[in-house]
């Protein structure tokens, strides 16, 4: 069997789970890998696309991505003897609808769900519209009178291309698949399974701190915070008003934030914070929750929480907003604290907890810690994905596309 998965970037979230579900999969005996769009590709075509995205960006309030795009998907020959295509996150590359429905029926689409972006008329995160469960007008993050057409058209090139192609969706949190299900798209396709991510425990366990703190120069008497998004500017993460609110903390001379991802945001003054970069490489970012005493984010959606899983998986207690799906990757007392989102005196509070106990710290550590090595476990997650591979090869043999009633 030959899977091929697609995903935007090299970077991020979807792709480390991409690129490590095809690692399971290969060790499964699965012939599997991983495209990304050619980030190098000029041209007429490639000025185009750019000007389409530019105009989608002027047309919204917040990120929003229609589905024509002009970029180039995978060529004739990256796709000879696939039997199933596995999209990620894809906004952004080709025109996703109009390339499936010209894929060779023979070819099984299993689609995971990261954001919203699939079963949508364009919009990534949820923040409480449900007009997606209809027609997806009137959209409130494009701007007039286009709001009444733009996503309402995306939704239903979507539906009739993967209703044609009998896409499988499979949602990470149980929390998305409940909101996909609401979706015409998903509906019409027969539902969303849950999957949980699996994370490469060959390099996420219990590190040496003394050795992580003295590679980063940081003293080891201090109590330090870890925060990381793989882009620091991006508003849901809202690092900057997280480190606005732990400047705030009692005692900071003898507090050490270090700060892992791309680009830069503003730091208070007299606050200590190291940045450390971007952290692709998977040994890198658990010496990194190496060093930490707590890893916190003040994400304001999170579908799962593919990071905080990491952190526990090291021992380092996780505090962060109860939104999404972040309750079933990091469960309350289970090795993390929870608060409301935007609460700050909530955050401050519950990491001087862990701050004034470093039995609370061992005790939340270890518990996560077996939490995720019983739940994440990459072989379960390359299993049960197989067994959805197989069953779209059994079932493509004699497929021919159904008709729905339901009609946007």
């Amino acid at each position: 069997m030959r899977v091929l998965h697609l995903n935007t970037d090299p970077s991020g979230g979807s792709y480390e789970y991409a690129a490590l579900l095809s690692i399971a999969l290969a060790e499964r005996g699965i012939d599997s890998r991983v495209i990304c769009k050619n980030a190098s590709a000029k041209g007429a075509r490639f000025f185009l696309n750019r000007l389409i995205r530019r105009a989608s960006v002027s047309l919204s309030r917040e990120p929003w991505h229609g589905t024509r795009r002009l970029l180039l998907p995978p060529g004739p020959e990256e796709l000879v003897d696939v039997d199933v295509i596995h999209l990620h996150t894809v906004a952004d590359w080709f025109d996703v609808p109009g390339w499936l429905e010209s894929l060779p029926i023979s070819t099984g689409v299993v689609i995971s769900l990261h954001d919203m972006w699939h079963v949508t008329g364009g919009c990534f995160l949820y923040r409480g519209c449900d007009l997606y469960s209809d027609i997806c007008a009137p959209c409130p993050i494009l701007k007039t009178p286009l709001n009444r057409l733009l996503a309402k058209d995306e939704q239903r090139r979507k539906l009739r291309a993967y209703r044609s192609r009998q896409v499988r969706f499979v949602a990470n949190s149980q929390w998305l698949a409940n909101l996909a299900q609401q979706s015409p798209i998903v509906r019409v396709c027969g539902g969303a399974r849950v999957i949980t991510p699996g994370i490469d425990m060959t390099f996420f366990g219990p590190q040496d701190m003394a050795e992580c703190r003295a590679a980063h120069s940081i003293p080891p008497d201090a109590f330090v915070i870890a925060v990381g998004a793989a882009s620091l500017t991006d508003t849901n993460k809202n690092i900057p008003w997280l480190l606005k609110q732990l400047s705030q903390l009692p005692n900071l001379k003898g507090v050490t934030v270090v700060l892992a991802g791309e680009g830069s945001v503003p730091v208070p003054d007299g606050f200590d914070v190291r940045l450390v970069g971007n952290l692709a490489d998977r040994r890198e970012r658990a010496r990194f929750f190496g060093v930490a005493d707590v890893f916190v984010s003040a994400s304001l959606m999170e579908t799962y929480g593919l990071t905080l899983v990491e952190a526990m998986a090291c021992g380092t207690p996780v505090v962060a907003f109860r939104v999404g799906g972040i309750p079933e990757a990091a469960p309350e007392g289970q090795g993390a604290m929870l608060c409301a989102p935007q609460d700050g005196a909530a955050l401050i509070e519950a990491i001087m907890k862990l701050r004034n106990s470093p039995q609370l710290r061992e005790m939340l550590g270890a518990t996560g810690r077996e939490i995720v090595r019983v739940r994440n476990h990459l072989s379960s997650f390359s299993a049960r994905f197989e067994a959805i591979y197989r069953e779209c090869v059994l079932s493509r043999g004699n497929a021919e596309p159904k008709e729905s009633a339901l009609v946007l």
